[in-house]
């Protein structure tokens, strides 16, 4: 894990508050090697700070509001934090220069790592499975909603306005409700950055519209309300006009990114980029190819937080993580181990002709969130049947390929 002094303590806020880190898991492994670990090897400075893991194995929360109120209610310390149990935070004392940030800011009533703003954009910077994700907040940025990876609230605002606890949330966003109440009551849900990396395995979206449509007939003035799981509309979004609109919505993504796509040419012919979201393949990609372990590197980005993390895994498979610089993605590909993938993340077009990419098979892709990317060790044909849709395969200009694709 990386030292607190490659986070230095901005002058305009040098206080930091201990924090009670309220997580409900249901393994273990996950926990131990995620966020237990990292709490344990960031708080050798700073003893205050606790962990308080909710064992929900045994299916006796209906809830995650049941379960982390379970866990808030334990706390001692002036801030609660709730956190997923795959999060590595790499820094315990940068969280908790957040925390006293929010002590000191009665206007904010919840704070995030990662949120979306009105106008869509995904504000607060962390590392998502194998990508870097989101834009620098180095101070309170105001969002539509917050994703529930890491928030936080005071206790005296928690005893107040603890957690909903509503069948029809479930476990989907309760941190979206939460920073939709706030606003109601006249108070800022925002985010700002607190480093860390979701090693998460999967995207449970099960019931997620039942979740967004609870919040959306909570809070009708709001909408329609971004969150990072898509935008919660009146009437549920159903409807041909809403059904319309998510098409046009689709199409116009593909065309985006598309013409972004055409960036790669230098590397592979536009036709074999793949359009997808890295995050959400890497795994598959990883068993297809057989490869024995991953090592992720982000570009790094202005005003973003370097970060690196060892010992995790995805599916068995050895991983680690870490911000870079075009130099060192170089050497990295230069040191891949025999079966090892490398996948390099928020590309720019400009970034293709300083890579020293001869001789290593590879994919190249884009997405919006992930920008473009490439994983080394391994050939398209070896995963081919990962896009198959005609969705997945950059829109020349010409004509439109003549299978429809999903949007």
């Amino acid at each position: 894990m990386m030292q607190d002094a490659e986070f230095p303590s901005n002058p305009e806020r040098p206080g930091r508050a201990p924090v009670s880190i309220v997580c409900v898991f249901n393994d273990p492994e996950v926990l131990a090697s995620c966020l237990r670990r990292s709490v344990d090897e960031g708080r050798t400075a700073t003893t205050l700070t606790e962990l308080i893991a909710v064992d929900s194995r045994d299916g006796g929360f209906a809830t995650a509001g049941a379960a982390l109120n379970h866990g808030a209610a334990q706390a001692v310390n002036e801030v609660v934090v709730f956190a997923h149990q795959d999060v590595f935070l790499h820094s315990i004392a940068e969280l908790e220069r957040a925390a006293h940030e929010l002590l000191c800011s009665p206007q904010i009533g919840v704070m995030g790592a990662v949120g979306i703003d009105r106008s869509g954009h995904i504000l607060g910077r962390i590392r998502d499975r194998v990508i870097g994700l989101g834009a620098p907040a180095p101070r309170p940025r105001d969002v539509d909603s917050m994703d529930e990876v890491l928030f936080m609230i005071t206790r005296d605002r928690w005893r107040q306005d603890p957690l909903a606890d509503d069948a029809r949330l479930g476990w989907h966003a309760y941190a979206v409700e939460y920073s939709a109440r706030m606003r109601e009551v006249g108070l800022r849900a925002v985010v700002r950055d607190v480093p860390l990396t979701h090693n998460s395995l999967s995207s449970n979206l099960r019931h997620l519209d039942v979740s967004h449509r609870f919040v959306g007939d909570s809070y009708p003035a709001q909408l329609p309300l971004r969150t990072t799981c898509g935008t919660i509309q009146p009437n549920g979004g159903t409807g041909s006009a809403a059904s319309l609109a998510r098409r046009a919505s689709g199409l116009a993504r593909w065309e985006r990114e598309s013409r972004a796509a055409r960036a790669a040419g230098g590397v592979v012919p536009v036709r074999d980029v793949v359009l997808a979201d890295v995050r959400f393949v890497i795994d598959r990609i990883a068993e297809l190819s057989g490869a024995s372990g991953i090592r992720a590197l982000d570009r790094e980005i202005a005003g973003g937080i370097s970060t690196r993390v060892r010992g995790l895994e995805r599916l068995g498979r050895p991983t680690s993580a870490a911000t870079a610089d075009l130099a060192t993605m170089n050497a990295e590909i230069g040191a891949r181990a025999a079966g090892e993938i490398v996948v390099l993340a928020n590309l720019e077009a400009q970034d293709l002709g300083s890579l020293e990419l001869a001789g290593c098979p590879r994919i190249v892709g884009f997405s919006q969130e992930a920008r473009l990317w490439m994983v080394m060790g391994v050939s398209r044909s070896d995963v081919g049947e990962l896009w198959e849709y005609s969705r997945s395969r950059p829109y020349a200009g010409i004509a439109l390929p003549s299978r429809k694709a999903p949007v």
